[in-house]
């Protein structure tokens, strides 16, 4: 079938293209049925607390007056819902390659297929749902599921809805190298399942209107050209499976490389953790981390301090790091200390790359830091994670091995009994 691509309602004129209309609403209804409106409906406003089959993943804040949005596909259908109809989709029938948003606010603006002389105009709209018959293309990065605009408190955001296997298609190879031992790549996919519902479990109790980041802010999520068929088969062969302690998912941290010896989760994330929660111990790890250098401007050091500590710094004196602590003397005597999980806050994670500062020298007008390890040391170290498989143990026992007392349950046998 050859598939009409146009930037307005087809018309019905000629018996020819009546006969175009009625297959193409058919396929449409194949691949978009009306019964599924409600239940996408109901995923993108809580309406299904416990759906963590389908995941709201956040791809971009979008400015709503000069928009500027492209989004390419195959047959790419824009549809809205209305603050009158809020659960039902509505627009007009549409088949083209591409999609251009130029406005938001007040009028949602669009037009198709470059043809910006044919501009589409809503004023009465609450969210947009974007479809395509295969992937969605934006800012050269393609992705599975379907697109929506959601508008929250004058906000927009561009969310993925996309399945949860889908999502870790392209998560595990987008966290952790495809080459790697194939028992280390399924105790990242079992990780990675846990950490996206327990995340999405925190936002849908705040109402908020995504369940993750497609950055490393959550998991990296870097859509269709990330994914791998050995990634795949360990999304697949660990399908479902979760790891709760005491019958909750677990904060599933991980990180890059932890330098010889993970940190207690409770030092670095003490906000993050239920005082019951006691999984995230510190551990030894069979990797021994890489070292590395880096140097900030001691201007830049006195800035960071002024803002930390509200007065005015006109000297550095001294730096210097013992016991996760590091301890800045300014002002000719004055100290300030911090813990080097807040010294990477406030300096930057690609300057302090991990808590493990071996050394801190000022070095003329510069100060040097020295380290090991990549990341912020809790929960799961992926080199270490490789180690451990490379030496025979398998996806559960790498994971038992870093997250003390967890079980790894079946997620839909946890959710009949969840009480959440």
């Amino acid at each position: 079938m050859q598939f009409i691509n146009s930037y307005k309602p087809l018309q019905t004129s000629k018996p020819k293209i009546k006969k175009t209309i009625v297959i193409l609403f058919i396929l449409f209804l194949i691949l978009f049925p009306k019964a599924n409106q409600s239940s996408l409906q109901n995923t993108l406003n809580y309406g299904d607390f416990k759906d963590f089959d389908n995941l709201r993943v956040l791809i971009d804040r979008i400015n709503p007056y000069n928009t500027n949005l492209t989004l390419k596909g195959a047959n790419i259908s824009l549809r809205y819902s209305t603050y009158q109809f809020p659960s039902i989709y509505q627009g007009g029938f549409y088949l083209s390659n591409q999609l251009t948003i130029l406005n938001l606010n007040p009028v949602l603006k669009f037009y198709y297929d470059n043809n910006d002389s044919q501009m589409n105009e809503v004023s009465d709209f609450k969210d947009i749902m974007i479809l395509s018959t295969n992937y969605l293309e934006y800012k050269d990065r393609k992705y599975r599921g379907k697109f929506f605009i959601v508008n929250k408190n004058n906000e927009y955001y561009l969310i993925n809805l996309v399945s949860m296997s889908d999502y870790l298609r392209s998560v595990v190879p987008s966290e952790m190298p495809v080459s790697w031992d194939i028992e280390a790549l399924k105790a990242q996919a079992i990780i990675a399942r846990t950490y996206a519902i327990r995340v999405a479990l925190e936002r849908r109790k705040k109402n908020e209107v995504f369940d993750l980041h497609s950055t490393v802010m959550d998991q990296a999520y870097y859509g269709v050209d990330k994914e791998n068929p050995r990634t795949d088969i360990a999304v697949q062969q660990t399908d479902n499976l979760i790891v709760v302690y005491e019958g909750y998912p677990i904060w599933a941290l991980y990180h890059s490389n932890c330098g010889g010896q993970t940190l207690d989760g409770r030092l670095v994330f003490p906000t993050r953790l239920n005082k019951n929660e006691n999984y995230l111990t510190s551990v030894k790890c069979l990797y021994q981390g890489k070292e590395w250098e880096n140097k900030v401007e001691t201007y830049s050091l006195k800035k960071a301090i002024e803002k930390l500590t509200k007065t005015r710094v006109y000297s550095i004196d001294n730096i210097y790091t013992n016991n996760f602590r590091t301890y800045i003397v300014y002002n000719g005597g004055v100290i300030y200390s911090l813990y080097n999980w807040e010294v990477r806050k406030f300096l930057g994670y690609s300057v302090v790359k991990s808590p493990y500062l071996k050394e801190i020298k000022i070095q003329g007008g510069y100060v040097n830091f020295k380290g090991i390890g990549l990341g912020h040391g809790v929960g799961l170290c992926q080199f270490g994670a490789n180690v451990l498989a490379k030496n025979g143990f398998k996806c559960e026992e790498i994971i038992k091995y870093y997250y003390k007392g967890v079980e790894i349950v079946d997620k839909d046998r946890w959710l009949k009994n969840a009480n959440i």
